[in-house]
């Protein structure tokens, strides 16, 4: 029975109106006034608020002062982070396939067994896309106009320009042991006769001249076209690391040293972005 009257009590002191008078302060006229309660000044102030939350959300957000905010990034900075992303992504991929290159090559001077499974993996992750070799409309249509055409036109393949390369025989002998990539023999050998000289079989720049007790000595040069030509087991070294030799010039002499030779010979490796290829196919010994 206590409850009700305390209760009714502070409902009626918010309920309580209060009068606002303006008055002039030279005439003391009433100009205005306004009756308020406690209650009509709680909602004007929620009013007030939730309209200014609201007004300071849609700026922050829809307005370009959200770029500034502390802890929040621009749209900018976003792409600049996504494409910094995709290029490390792309510059390690890059890193990988140079670094098994670089190894590659050092083996190759050593007379080491080569790493391919990178290779492998690649062509492995290509899957098998299924032709449609059907005829479609814009393939009947597409003959048509192909046969409609002047027979006597130039053919644009004509026009192509090829680059052609003259590789150069390092040397006159027989071979004593052909390319194998099945018992990894990367190579061709070449028996000549004692003192005979390398030739080089493309023009370019030597980059490597040196010796190893497995290879012995060993001289290495790269050509145009990323191909890069090996000749092991020389007698002697005939140009240093950074010359600059024309196809068909000495570079060595032929020669039994290295661990891995079983008499004088010349061993002959081709290759072409880090692939071994067929001297074979390529030189006419």
């Amino acid at each position: 029975m206590k409850e009700k009257p305390s209760k009714n009590k502070i409902w009626n002191k918010l309920k309580k109106r209060y009068r606002l008078v303006i008055i002039n302060d030279d005439s003391l006229e009433e100009r205005g006034s306004v009756r308020l309660s406690k209650t009509n000044i709680l909602s004007l102030v929620l009013l007030f608020s939730l309209i200014f939350f609201a007004f300071s959300f849609l700026i922050i957000v829809y307005s370009p002062i959200n770029n500034i905010l502390p802890g929040k990034s621009s749209q900018k900075v976003q792409k600049d982070l996504i494409a910094l992303a995709i290029k490390s992504d792309s510059l390690e991929t890059a890193l990988n396939i140079r670094s098994l290159y670089l190894n590659n090559i050092e083996a190759i001077i050593k007379g080491d067994s080569l790493n391919f499974n990178n290779y492998i993996n690649s062509f492995s992750n290509v899957k098998e896309i299924e032709v449609d070799f059907s005829f479609s409309k814009e393939d009947s249509l597409l003959r048509v106009r192909v046969e409609n055409e002047d027979q006597s036109s130039i053919s644009i393949e004509s026009q192509k320009i090829t680059k052609y390369f003259l590789f150069y025989p390092p040397l006159n002998g027989v071979i004593s042991d052909p390319y194998s990539f099945e018992n990894n023999h990367f190579a061709v050998d070449l028996v000549a006769k004692k003192g005979t000289k390398i030739k080089s079989i493309l023009g370019g720049a030597v980059i490597v001249s040196d010796w190893n007790p497995e290879t012995g000595y060993v001289i290495g040069i790269q050509h145009t076209n990323n191909y890069i030509s090996f000749y092991k087991h020389c007698s002697r070294l005939l140009k240093n690391t950074g010359d600059v030799v024309n196809v068909g010039e000495d570079i060595a002499v032929i020669g039994n040293s290295g661990e891995l030779s079983t008499g004088p010979h010349l061993h002959l490796e081709l290759w072409q972005n880090g692939v071994p290829l067929n001297p074979e196919n390529y030189i006419s010994f």
